[in-house]
């Protein structure tokens, strides 16, 4: 199993598990993270998409094999979800909105716990 695969298996097991442990804010982060691994996964359409051709539904020659991302890739992008709320976090406490900056730190630090395992088992 590659490093991608392992990864989001490991982020759907944990957030059924903190759906089911009605843990909103790990709920919110897991998604997130999912969502950014598919974003990253997504290829670049460059200048095949600049007219519109009406086609079967279903039709195989559409579809194109998503990007695979390998152990730095995940490692980049982690450190960048977890860098983005550290980064916010510092915004709003500036702002003096100290309640949210706690939240933003916490979804950071379970980032955190993914980059750290990723980074574990290379």
């Amino acid at each position: 199993m590659s490093d991608l695969q392992e990864l989001t298996a490991r982020l759907r097991v944990d957030l059924t598990a903190a759906m089911r442990g009605r843990c909103l804010a790990e709920v919110k982060v897991l998604r997130g993270l999912i969502a950014a691994i598919d974003d990253a996964q997504a290829v670049p359409v460059g200048s095949l998409h600049e007219t519109y051709v009406v086609r079967a539904f279903g039709d195989p020659s559409v579809e194109v094999p998503r990007r695979d991302l390998g152990p730095e890739d995940l490692r980049r992008l982690l450190e960048s979800e977890s860098a983005a709320r550290f980064a916010a976090a510092e915004e709003y406490r500036a702002a003096g909105h100290h309640d949210r900056a706690e939240e933003l730190i916490a979804a950071a630090k379970i980032v955190g716990r993914y980059l750290d395992r990723l980074v574990a088992g290379e």
